[in-house]
Formats: C-alpha cells, structure tokens, sequence
C-alpha cells in the first residue's frame, strides 16, 4: 500500500508540480514603442515590428535591441524573476528539470514599452 501511495504521490507531482509543464519553457513578451514600427532584435535577428508580441526561450535572451530609421538604437535589459510554481517541483526532483530548462524563471515585465530618442545611431 505504501509503495501504490508513493507512486502516486510522485506521478502527480510530475504531471502537475513543474513549472517547465505549467507555464512551458518559453514566455511571450509584448513590445510597443513610441513611436511605433520600430524593429525588436535579438541576438542580431529581427524578431518583430512594434508593437507586437514574441515568444521567448525562458532565462536563455538578456537583453533586446530597438532600432528605428531616424532614432538612436536603444538596448533594453530584459529581467528576469525566480517562478513561485518551480517550488512545487522540489517535492519530486528539487527544481532541476525546471533549473535545467530555464522554467525557474520567467520574464518579469512581461510587457515593454520603449520611448526612442530621435537621432542618428
């Protein structure tokens, strides 16, 4: 009887207490700028054309270029913040699936705005 309890008690804690199956391993992170249209790029590849929205690899990007024909490129940091739902996932591996994909963490915003300066790069 202990034995089918344990079984149990460690399948549902891997069905439902990884953050890397309950919010996924990637994020989607909204982008607008003003003015708008401006290009979001990352790790030297054009992602989208603000506003719009991306869906990121968790805790792998730092940071986002902005660029617009007329306006100085801007870099914009993204933050990142430890997951709350990883800490269900001790009870089974203590965190290192969730550790191991990024799903520890998550974008925090998850949402940007962008003011960019008028100018030359």
């Amino acid at each position: 009887m202990k034995k089918i309890l344990l079984t149990a008690t460690l399948g549902i804690s891997m069905a439902f207490g990884s953050a890397s199956i309950i919010k996924g391993t990637s994020q989607t992170i909204t982008f607008e700028s003003k003015p708008s249209g401006a290009m979001i790029e990352i790790d030297g590849q054009a992602k989208c054309e603000t506003p719009c929205s991306v869906k990121l690899k968790k805790n792998k990007y730092d940071a986002v270029m902005v660029k617009k024909e007329g306006y100085k490129t801007k870099t914009l940091h993204l933050e990142k913040s430890f997951d709350g739902v990883a800490l269900i996932n001790i009870v089974w591996d203590l965190s290192t699936t969730d550790a191991i994909t990024g799903a520890i963490f998550e974008y925090e915003p998850n949402k940007y705005f962008i003011e960019l300066e008028a100018g030359n790069n």
